[in-house]
């Protein structure tokens, strides 16, 4: 019977990994914070629009408190364009973007997240 060698990261370490990457984004300026995302329709050239005038170039997070179903429909198509909940947030997503955009109602709650 083969043996299993699998071992699972404590929560703390993640945790701790997901400041570290945080953190590393702010000091290279490709943490962005808005108040929120206005798209009240699922136009992908809208968000499109929004992401160039934000500078979001390449991969991008874009972390959103309960994005709503137009801002998922019209982020879907766009390549390289991640959108999550601040629950959902992991390190290597945030080592793998370019750019990580925030809303500021997920930003406090990524903070709860992630305060010790």
């Amino acid at each position: 019977m083969p043996r299993d060698y699998s071992y699972s990261i404590p929560r703390k370490a993640r945790l701790a990994a997901l400041r570290s990457a945080l953190s590393q984004r702010v000091s290279e300026g490709a943490l962005k914070v808005v108040d929120r995302f206005p798209i009240d329709e699922p136009k992908t050239k809208a968000l499109k629009g929004i992401l160039v005038t934000l500078g979001a170039g390449g991969k991008t997070l874009l972390v959103e408190h309960h994005p709503t179903p137009a801002l998922v429909l019209s982020g879907r198509n766009i390549p390289g364009l991640k959108i999550v909940e601040p629950g959902q947030v992991n390190v290597y997503d945030v080592l793998d973007c370019s750019t990580v955009l925030l809303s500021q109602e997920a930003l406090s709650r990524l903070e709860e997240r992630l305060t010790p």
